[in-house]
């Protein structure tokens, strides 16, 4: 029968209109063991509607189920409103065992337990006391030796909680709860341990991209500094190309030194030519020419060298060539 506790409450269902049985679930993913559950008790139960509470100890699931019927009668005869959770009796009846074969005394009749570690692996209700026959019958079902005598009866008062919530879960069991939240961590533990170097490598490569910014940087301050030398270099070849091209004196300072170097009276520059920047050709018309004292003359200077004079075409025309001294060597070879 069902021990009332009022709308909303948790409700106790008797042992005696309970079927037990454990299911093997340690070849079902997590994820799936509430559909396998819903799928086993529906074959296994001796009910046509039944419903069930599951209480899982590792791979291990103790069922107990009821037939819905029974207990929506309940609630008919009362007239209360459904509760929130149904509770088999047997979870506040006694306790959790590691390995051991109990007799308990429940509100109605007598449940037989066999425990191995901690998982109840057989459990049968009796309206009266077992005799020593069917004690032993059980405990052969559930693969113990025969005895000789019943064991004493456990205490059977209710207990405030389950026992399933009372006793120290074992690490077998602790699994079977939270294996998915332990695997959750264990793969957020693995994916920081491989994060921990990625983030070492990635903050190393952050700093070898800020050293080659800065080498960029300095390459980039270094080429800009060749490519102004490079330009200043060629600006001097430049310079020193227009600077080749200038002759090696004044021309005004280079025509009083022609005109002094000219011996005599009565001539006249007729024509003036440089053929390039070192030569210099004068056309000269004067009476009685002497291209040997105009040889002398102009090389006496220190402004000319290599002097060549002939007579031109008339008979007062002359033509002297000479190479034009730079000034400075014209000035340490001329005497005082």
């Amino acid at each position: 029968m069902l021990a009332a506790g009022g709308a909303g409450s948790e409700w106790v269902i008797a042992r005696g209109r309970c079927a037990y049985t454990v299911l093997d679930g340690s070849s079902v993913p997590a994820a799936k063991r509430r559909a396998f559950v819903n799928m086993a008790v529906n074959r296994w139960a001796p009910f046509s509607d039944p419903q069930a509470h599951v209480q899982w100890v590792g791979d291990s699931a103790m069922v107990w189920a009821w037939s819905q019927h029974d207990a929506s009668a309940v609630l008919e005869e009362g007239e209360n409103e459904p509760p929130r959770r149904i509770t088999p009796e047997s979870l506040f009846v006694g306790s959790a065992l590691a390995d051991d074969a109990v007799l308990v005394a429940m509100d109605e009749g007598f449940e037989g337990r066999v425990w191995r570690r901690n998982l109840l692996i057989a459990s049968v209700w009796w309206p009266e006391s077992p005799t020593l026959a069917q004690w032993n019958a059980f405990l052969r079902g559930a693969g113990r030796r025969s005895v000789d005598a019943l064991p004493a009866l456990e205490p059977s008062s209710v207990a405030d909680a389950p026992w399933h919530l009372l006793q120290g879960a074992s690490i077998q069991d602790m699994w079977g709860r939270h294996r998915v939240l332990a695997l959750q961590i264990g793969a957020a533990l693995v994916l920081a341990a491989l994060c921990y170097p990625l983030a070492g490598i990635a903050r190393l490569a952050m700093a070898q991209a800020a050293v080659e910014r800065k080498i960029e940087s300095q390459d980039a301050s270094l080429q800009a500094i060749l490519s102004a030398r490079d330009q200043a270099e060629r600006d001097a070849q430049a310079a020193q190309s227009l600077l080749a091209l200038r002759p090696p004196q004044n021309q005004i300072a280079l025509f009083d030194h022609a005109i002094a170097a000219i011996p005599g009276n009565g001539w006249t520059i007729v024509e003036w030519r440089m053929p390039n920047r070192d030569a210099l050709e004068v056309l000269l018309n004067m009476p009685r020419p002497d291209p040997r004292a105009l040889v002398i003359a102009w090389e006496a200077s220190g402004y000319f060298a290599e002097v060549t004079a002939e007579l031109g075409r008339g008979a007062d025309e002359v033509i002297v060539r000479a190479r034009i001294v730079r000034e400075r060597d014209a000035s340490v070879g001329a005497g005082p």
